[in-house]
């Protein structure tokens, strides 16, 4: 018997559409409200992709050169970890790296919202959110084999973001000057209008003493590099914290932690735990609140910026007697390459804040630091093949010219001046690296 069906009941178009949305309601599917999966589209090698990771971008000739140089390295995932455009608006952003707009995750920094923009920073944060489809500025998503957990140091009290914005107000002083010097308290008062047109969060915020918002958030820590500030009880702005993070950061880490198709946890966000001596200070109340999650959870990479330098630390773990001096896993320090490292005690943390805005001094290298970078504008390129992670820092080799500052007669680079070198290598690339580094799980 044979049964013979309608030439009207299906053609091949009609079929193919079956297919392609039946195969894209398989592939890209939601997890919950802050975690998805993403669809690896790299069908040349499935095993084999690249990340790049590079932060504090803007939308100078240098970060445009930056953004070439990614897109050549095609990757397959590229995570931002705050500070996109320096701008109010992200429009010069969004133009500048369209071609690698569906790769893109981002993390907020303090030029992405109301702490350096003001007002318009909660727009410029909302475009970001709107654009990439976050429904909330911490999230978490997987590709293939790896885990990235996303965190906004925005909504953490930072240590940075306090000594920036605090006063140390001493009320007798202040009212002798009153009395004695009408000019000086006129003087003293327009230097405060000015800090408050300088720190937004100073006029947005209540002002209250540090001990008292420490307290508030039962922080205790003992940290020798900010004791001073500390012990002067500065006036600062009152900092709110979202404890909606902390929770969905344990409940996520405790989640992927039992997903055996996971073999590495990447955890990304702007201000960092870990940095050598430079601009911007390490964030000590975040690592003590975070780091022991990590720690119990076993975190690969922390990827952060802010400072605008390169830096990546040896594998550590948290120190509770010493939140300053973090613990390094021994058979780092016991091997002969600290760069070449298999199964690792300890979360490797590193800073890419040379996306493209300008560059920061560093004056120390702590113990704990296996390299560090200030001397050019480049990326992270990890590229991952199963259990192990080939890590190389690219500096894309600009050519700057040196110029005298005015204050101190010193040279130093001029950004401004900044060009892509006239010279290229036969892959028509001026890729230099500057570090390397391979992890290895067994």
């Amino acid at each position: 018997m044979s049964v013979v069906f309608p030439k009207s009941w299906i053609n091949i178009s009609q079929f193919m559409l079956f297919l392609t949305i039946g195969y894209t309601l398989l592939t890209i599917f939601c997890i919950n409200n802050n975690s998805f999966a993403i669809e690896n589209q790299n069908t040349n090698n499935e095993n084999k992709f690249n990340i790049i990771a590079v932060a504090d971008v803007g939308c100078s000739l240098r970060a445009q050169e930056n953004i070439k140089n990614i897109e050549k390295l095609q990757p397959e995932l590229f995570l931002v970890a705050g500070d996109l455009s320096y701008k109010k608006t992200p429009d010069c952003w969004f133009d500048m790296t369209k071609s690698l707009d569906s790769k893109t995750k981002i993390a907020i920094g303090n030029h992405d919202d109301f702490e350096e923009e003001g007002t318009k920073g909660e727009s410029l944060k909302n475009s970001y959110l709107n654009h990439y489809n976050l429904p909330q500025p911490y999230y978490s998503f997987d590709y293939e084999n790896v885990h990235v957990l996303v965190l906004d140091t925005q909504l953490e009290l930072s240590i940075d973001t306090l000594k920036s914005t605090s006063t140390v107000i001493n009320e007798t002083s202040i009212t002798n000057a009153a009395i004695t010097n009408e000019k000086k308290e006129a003087k003293d008062y327009s230097k405060k209008n000015d800090k408050k047109e300088k720190e937004p969060l100073l006029g947005l915020l209540p002002i209250v003493n540090l001990d008292t918002l420490l307290k508030q958030n039962s922080i205790d820590i003992e940290v020798p590099q900010i004791d001073k500030f500390l012990k002067s009880n500065p006036k600062v702005p009152a900092l709110p914290v979202d404890e909606k993070q902390y929770k969905f950061v344990v409940e996520d880490l405790e989640k992927i932690s039992k997903n055996k198709k996971i073999d590495w946890i990447i955890v990304m966000f702007h201000k960092p735990m870990y940095s050598p001596l430079s601009k911007q200070l390490e964030e000590y109340i975040v690592r003590d609140k975070y780091q022991p999650i990590f720690d119990k959870y076993g975190v690969d990479l922390v990827i952060s910026g802010h400072n605008h330098i390169y830096s990546r630390t040896l594998p550590l773990t948290f120190n509770k007697i010493a939140i300053s001096q973090p613990i390094v896993d021994k058979n780092s320090i016991n091997s002969n390459n600290s760069s070449i490292i298999t199964n690792p005690n300890g979360t490797i943390f590193l800073i890419v804040g040379t996306g493209g805005d300008e560059l920061y001094r560093i004056t120390e290298k702590p113990y704990y630091v296996a390299n560090q970078y200030n001397e050019g504008f480049g990326f992270l390129d990890l590229k991952i093949n199963g259990k192990r992670i080939d890590g190389k820092f690219y500096d894309i080799s600009l050519n700057c010219q040196m110029a005298v500052t005015e204050k101190k007669g010193k040279e130093k680079k001029d950004f401004e001046s900044c060009v892509p070198a006239t010279t290229t290598t036969i892959n028509n690339n001026n890729l230099k690296v500057i570090d390397q580094f391979s992890i290895d799980k067994t």
